[in-house]
């Protein structure tokens, strides 16, 4: 996490870097003017544009859980309880979407239930590779979700934690979060959503 914060700020982020859950400025980070409108289920903020979405609200859409269980709360979202170290969702193939016109993917959800440490890593698939450790990406804000508190995760693909430029240049094909890191976690997803911020 600690090299991550030092890339970002190399890369000349400086409201991101300023950024690090301080006191609320005025000119506060980006990350923080993305709001979730739930009396319309839907993102907004300045200059943000949602390219594609998924709402659990209505049905699961094709997601499947790896090493966890799907259960659907109508209206509301999908659970993803955890069975395993490492519990995925993961959605259908066949996004095909290029990365470029989407440069942010956003998770609305709940952390129900904490039962190890946060991973909330996002995995993805393009035309020429598939999930792997090389090309992943890491929340915005780093700090793992408080348990019970609804919040937002932004992954900032343009800079990945791995994999760096990769998305942009690809299309891309599936998406893969990871939550919870032990058996009998439970995390309630409202809502992700492919969005282009300019």
């Amino acid at each position: 996490m600690i090299s991550r914060r030092i890339a970002l700020g190399q890369l000349g982020a400086l409201a991101l870097a300023a950024c690090d859950k301080a006191d609320p400025q005025p000119d506060q980070a980006w990350t923080n003017q993305i709001r979730w409108r739930d009396d319309l289920r839907q993102f907004e903020g300045p200059g943000l544009q949602v390219v594609r979405s998924w709402d659990f609200a209505a049905s699961l859409h094709g997601f499947v859980a790896d090493g966890g269980e799907l259960r659907h709360q109508p209206g509301v979202g999908v659970e993803l309880i955890s069975q395993s170290g490492d519990p995925k969702l993961r959605s259908p193939t066949g996004i095909d979407l290029p990365g470029a016109t989407a440069n942010l993917v956003l998770v609305r959800m709940v952390r129900a239930v904490a039962a190890g440490p946060w991973d909330g890593a996002l995995y993805y698939a393009t035309e020429t590779h598939g999930e792997s450790a090389a090309y992943m990406a890491l929340p915005v804000e780093t700090w793992p979700p408080e348990t019970a508190t609804p919040v937002t995760l932004v992954y900032d693909m343009t800079h990945l934690a791995r994999g760096e430029g990769d998305w942009t240049r690809r299309r891309i094909s599936q998406l893969r979060l990871d939550t919870e890191s032990a058996p009998g976690g439970v995390v309630l997803i409202a809502q992700i959503a492919l969005a282009h911020r300019g």
